[in-house]
């Protein structure tokens, strides 16, 4: 595999995944051991890419979690490729299929997921940005933790 331009043309997505979608609001009942003790008082969001190669599949997984004054809220999800037939992907083409390709296609799941476990849970749903440029590398990344906003 000599770019990334060929490895967008034989990707096919063929599936999302979902690892994890869960949500737990601030208020309510302590439990011991429930992590409460760790007060948080600004809102962020720390996102996470992955990425994993085997055979004629590619996975890559974006994972999120957004803590307001009101909740913390964990999605999960990844999405699946896969090509004709087993081929080797130097790192950086696949680490940068991963920031351009793949992320822009697990990210409105990932908002979704994250929307939707703030309704369930009856508090104020955090936004996300539709694409971080930090994220998929067209920025610098200046710190992990990204303000809801």
């Amino acid at each position: 595999m000599a770019s990334l331009e060929e490895l967008q043309q034989l990707a096919e997505l063929i599936d999302i995944i979902y690892y994890e979608v869960s949500g737990r609001r601030s208020d309510g009942f302590d439990q011991p051991g429930d992590g409460t003790e760790e007060e948080e008082t600004d809102d962020r969001a720390d996102i996470q890419l992955m990425q994993r190669m085997q055979g004629n599949r590619l996975a890559v997984r974006t994972r999120a979690l957004v803590i307001t004054s009101e909740g913390r809220m964990v999605a999960d999800v990844a999405a699946l490729f896969q090509t004709p037939e087993p081929v080797s992907i130097p790192a950086s083409i696949a680490k940068r299929f991963a920031e351009v390709i793949a992320t822009p296609v697990t990210r409105p799941y990932l908002r979704e997921a994250i929307h939707q476990s703030a309704v369930k849970l009856g508090i104020a749903a955090p936004l996300l940005s539709v694409l971080d440029l930090e994220d998929v590398g067209l920025l610098p990344t200046v710190a992990r933790r990204k303000p809801v906003g």
